[in-house]
């Protein structure tokens, strides 16, 4: 019973999000333990080593779906659960409460809790052997169950000699070396397990292959007497292969067990509803009352009682009678009989309203303690409570060790107080220096080739080799460094080859791969470089970011992708609302602690230091669907990405200097940004039947369909906050020109180049699993998301004005200062700029093309350009304005010449001048402004109580009719219409063609397969997915 709550107790705390509370009656548990050994050196526990050792452990979890509803044991499940959550929202502030104070106080020196954990791990010597835990599954899938589970060879974790041999330390020595060892670390899931007994060793289907660990740890016990020469912490951890693999039949599981799991979450929630009272009822009659019961209990009865007075009050008396029984707990005065109706009334209240009444108790408690004079028996009866920091050993063990005792412990673990020592950590050393090098990262998708194939195949391999991970941290300046670098990148499609080995790549095609790896080049840089550091210690910044990655080379496999879509593809639609809430629920709180923590780091960073430099990646889209040399293909390159902080000579951190000696108000506004500059250069479009590289490197050519462009964006971010004139964030983007070029006869080329390609087809037709009713994802509720909670809970008025009267009694001046700040804020009836940005767009030239008859080429035709596109947008406080503009836009006729030497203009903006400005008026001007209506000014005539206004103005335009210029037109279209139509019917005939081909290619296919099987043995286990070892 004791392991079972134990198992039950971890599963509850790692997964609770996923999976319902934990019952031991709802989890069968086996356990097999061979030895399990714990010496403790108790008479020198100081100086001797504490030993832990496991020597086999085989556990079985059986989930148990056949469990009778006990009303008692949901109703605490469910008290258990809320007050679970109500207690995770107390730490959550309790933590974040805890954060804000550490900032405030110094923590650079050693404290006690540090050295004890030092000491803990100096002393320990742990041995975990022969490990297997496995999780058996026969209710979800009757006809296929399945298993799944982990093995493990063992872990140890012994002290060393600096040359990493084996002993045992009996003296005291500044430098400790730990070296740890995980062995052969596996994950297997097996698909159509009926029995362990049927399934060997060897035939486990491994989802994570063996994986070897080391660890080499230094710990350097007193860094303050060695000048802090040495980290507190050296960790070096070496990974030989981390290799993934999964196949279609393990996916289906995963997805059958998550939808099962909803299926037995719902089943929970309405199973107290379907109870047996013996009487003999048709099923139909069962099923209607089932109904009934479910539907009237859960949805319609607790609508109407939330509305009725009597409900409403007997609400607000159990709020204030728990306010008070918990403010008497609290103060430590609450009787037995008191906690016992305190319980009674946590299961009648909701997450919510404990959290809140809870919380503002707390306050009033916190305040009546402080109002409180103390006394000498108040004094001991804090000492008996407990309730002294755990960071002060002074006050933990003044009473319960003699000075010989503390003067002997402190000295074993290296301790030497709070403020024995004024010295503090000098800026620039590192206390945590963490080190992981991963050689080989695999990742295999497994498939069949065809449906009557009896092995898996390997369908698609990403490789990344070579992969390191650097970590310090230096506590002076609470700063860490972060250094992640990958050696390559690969991804491998289908081989062509059946009868190769499923770990060789030499017969398989290269989706993606470093351009550099492609050109076998000598010197090959890393693919991909990220730096990440704050507080640096040159002091030029308050964050730097560095991401260097060289060109990718990305390239379109139809077969490979056909037979991923295939692989992951579902015979069944199934129900994952639960899944899905989950997961909604957890990348909301993600998404709330991210905007938080960018929001603050936003609003604080006055200098980034940032240096993105992506090399330009392309992708290659080839006819057919495989690439071959020579072959026709579509190139899209993504261009070279560039973003850096753009500085000036003489820039240094303190820009206070600097604005001082600005000549004019303009030079300081913009010396009050930091500038950063991001350029994005040669994105380009290109189709060619050969020569694709070539064109790509000469940049300018007549098989471009789009010619090379660059865009340019200033960013700019204001170091001072809340100012009233300064916008936050300045943006200006420019594009100074796009340039597309296409002929009738390419454009039909570029449509049979796509047609040729086979896209993914659903082979299999989707059945509409049967729909149940889960709670909506769009609202998660209160205990999915602690962090909503708490943010709600603080924010409420009540506890702000307790929380506001408390500390204004403590400090007056900060509550004068405040209100004047206040009061001021409110009388300034401008608005603070948020957003200010700008971009620009000098032409678009679409050029359209008309093939000749003869040696293929192209003579010019239309022309459409449109000149000067200007869109500018302003976000402030309440008001968004947004302007956009045109000022022309010309249809040329290139083949025809006016007077002027000029090409006809079918279609040209007649514009004006503007007299104000001396500058033309634009063809087409936009502008619009939405304002909230708790603008102060709303109501003013600048709005009128509008909140959205829109002006839109539009020039004259101009078309000139030219007879044979339209005839030339009307004849280009009818060609296009015609040889259109006539591509129609030849790609319908060729489909059927190819049809017919693949159905004489999947008979041969499974004709060479089982020609494959009779060889022998030896190449189906070259073929089959790595098992077990």
């Amino acid at each position: 019973m004791v392991f079972e709550n134990l198992v039950a107790y971890l599963l509850d705390k790692w997964l609770s999000d996923y999976i319902e509370n934990l019952d031991t009656k709802k989890l069968k548990v086996d356990l097999w333990s061979e030895k399990l050994t714990l010496q403790v050196p108790w008479k020198n526990i100081y100086t001797q080593s504490t030993k832990a050792s496991i020597d086999g452990l085989f556990l079985l979890v059986v989930p148990k779906t056949d469990v009778e509803y006990d009303a008692k044991r949901d109703e605490k499940e469910q008290h258990d659960a809320k007050m679970k959550e109500v207690h995770q929202i107390e730490e959550l502030r309790k933590e974040q409460e805890a954060q804000k104070n550490a900032k405030s106080s110094d923590k650079n020196n050693d404290t006690f809790m540090e050295r004890m954990k030092l000491q803990v791990i100096r002393n320990l010597q742990l041995s975990i052997r022969n490990i297997h835990i496995v999780y058996e599954d026969k209710s979800t899938k009757p006809d296929r169950p399945f298993a799944f589970g982990f093995t493990l060879n063992y872990i140890t974790l012994h002290t060393t000699t600096p040359t990493w041999q084996s002993t045992i330390l009996k003296e005291d020595t500044p430098l400790i070396h730990k070296l740890g060892d995980l062995s052969a670390l596996a994950i297997y899931w097996n698909t159509n397990a009926h029995s362990r007994s049927e399934l060997s060793r060897d035939e486990a289907l491994v989802f994570l292959r063996p994986l070897n660990i080391k660890a080499r740890i230094i710990l350097a016990m007193k860094p303050r007497q060695e000048e802090f020469k040495r980290p507190m912490f050296d960790i070096k951890v070496d990974l030989d292969e981390i290799s993934l693999n999964i196949n279609r039949d393990q996916y289906s599981d995963l997805l059958d067990l998550l939808e099962f799991q909803d299926y037995l979450s719902v089943q929970s929630k309405y199973i107290k509803y379907r109870i047996s009272n013996g009487i003999i009822e048709k099923p139909t009659v069962k099923r209607w009352k089932f109904a009934y019961e479910a539907i009237v209990n859960e949805g319609v009865r607790p609508r109407f009682e939330c509305y009725k007075w009597k409900n409403i009050k007997l609400h607000l008396d159990r709020c204030r009678e728990y306010r008070s029984l918990h403010f008497q707990e609290l103060l430590g005065k609450a009787t037995v009989e008191q906690k016992q109706r305190a319980e009674e009334l946590e299961e009648k209240l909701d997450v919510f309203n404990l959290t809140y009444i809870r919380r503002c108790a707390e306050i009033e408690a916190k305040k009546r303690k402080d109002l409180e004079p103390k006394t000498w028996w108040g004094s001991v009866s804090n000492w008996r409570g407990g309730s002294k920091p755990a960071d002060n050993p002074e006050l933990d063990f003044e009473k319960v060790m003699t000075p010989e005792e503390k003067k002997k412990l402190y000295y074993a673990i290296g301790y030497e107080g709070e403020d024995t020592s004024t010295s503090t950590y000098p800026e620039g050393y590192i206390d945590i220096d963490l080190a992981i090098q991963l050689k080989l990262l695999d990742v295999n998708i497994w498939s069949k080739f065809n449906e009557n194939d009896a092995q898996f195949r390997v369908i698609a391999r990403a490789l990344i080799p070579d992969t390191g991970l650097i970590f310090k941290r230096r506590p002076a300046k609470s700063a860490i460094a972060i250094f992640v670098d990958f050696g390559s990148f690969q991804v491998f499609g289908m081989a062509t080859d059946l009868q190769q080995s499923e770990f060789s790549n030499i017969n398989r095609p290269v989706l993606a791969q470093p351009v550099s790896q492609s050109l076998s080049t000598s010197n090959q840089q890393k693919f991909l470089q990220v730096e990440f550091e704050t507080n640096p210690l040159d002091g030029s910044s308050d964050y730097r970011v560095k991401i260097v990655s060289q060109s990718l080379e990305i390239k379109y496999n139809a077969p490979t992708i056909n037979k991923l879509f295939e692989c992951f593809e579902q015979d069944t639609q199934r129900n994952l609302q639960g899944v899905k809430q989950a997961a909604y629920s957890t990348y909301t709180n993600v998404k709330h602690r991210s905007y938080i923590l960018m929001k603050h780091n936003i609003e604080k960073i006055k200098v980034l230091d940032i240096n993105v430099d992506l090399q330009s990646s392309y992708f290659l889209l080839p006819e057919n669907g495989v690439y071959q040399d020579g072959a026709a293909a579509i190139c899209m390159d993504f261009g070279h990405l560039t973003l850096k902080r753009r500085t000036t000579p003489g820039e240094n951190r303190e820009q206070d200097t600097s604005l001082k000696e600005a000549k004019d108000i303009e030079e300081a506004r913009e010396k009050s940004f930091t500038q950063f500059k991001l350029k994005l250069e040669d994105i380009q479009l290109i189709y060619a039947n050969t020569n694709w590289e070539k064109a790509r490197q000469e940049k300018y050519t007549n098989i471009h369909l789009i010619k090379p462009m660059e865009l340019d964006l200033d960013v700019g971010k204001c170091i001072y906050n809340d100012d009233a004139v300064l916008s936050a964030w300045k943006v200006a983007g420019n594009l100074p020109n796009i340039d597309l070029r296409l002929s009738d006869k390419r454009l039909f080329q570029i449509m049979n180049h796509m047609q040729s390609i086979p896209f993914p087809e659903s082979k299999h037709p989707v059945v509409a699993a049967q729909s149940i009713e889960t709670e909506p994802i769009l609202v998660p509720s209160s205990l999915s998301n602690p962090e909503k909670t708490l943010e709600v809970v603080e924010g409420m008025a009540p506890v702000k004005k307790t929380k506001e009267k408390f500390e204004a009694k403590e400090n007056k001046d900060k509550q004068i200062q405040n209100t004047d700040k206040i009061k001021k804020k409110n009388e300034c009836e401008g608005q603070l700029t948020q957003l200010e940005a700008k971009f620009s767009l000098d032409k678009i030239n679409v050029h359209i093309d008309e093939s000749m008859n003869e040696n293929n080429e192209h003579a010019p035709f239309l022309r459409i350009t449109l000149e000067s596109i200007v869109a500018q947008t302003k976000i402030k406080t309440f008001d968004k304005e947004f302007d956009a503009s045109l000022a022309n836009l010309i249809l040329y006729h290139e083949q025809f010449i006016v007077k002027d030497n000029q090409q006809l203009r079918l279609l040209s903006a007649q514009l004006e001048q503007d007299t104000s400005n001396n500058q033309n008026k634009k063809l087409v001007c936009v502008n619009f402004l939405h304002t909230s209506p708790e603008n102060p000014l709303f109501l003013t005539s600048q709005y009128d109580g509008i909140e959205n206004i829109a002006h839109v103005h539009f020039s004259k335009l101009v078309v000139t009719l030219q007879l044979e210029a339209l005839l030339s037109i009307l004849r280009f279209q009818d060609t296009l219409m015609k040889q259109l139509s006539q591509d129609t019917l030849e790609n319908q005939a060729k489909k059927k063609q190819e049809e017919e081909m693949k159905k004489q290619q999947e008979q041969k296919n499974v004709e060479d397969n089982k020609n494959i099987d009779k060889t022998g043995i030896a190449i189906q286990k070259k073929g089959k997915q790595p098992t077990a070892s």
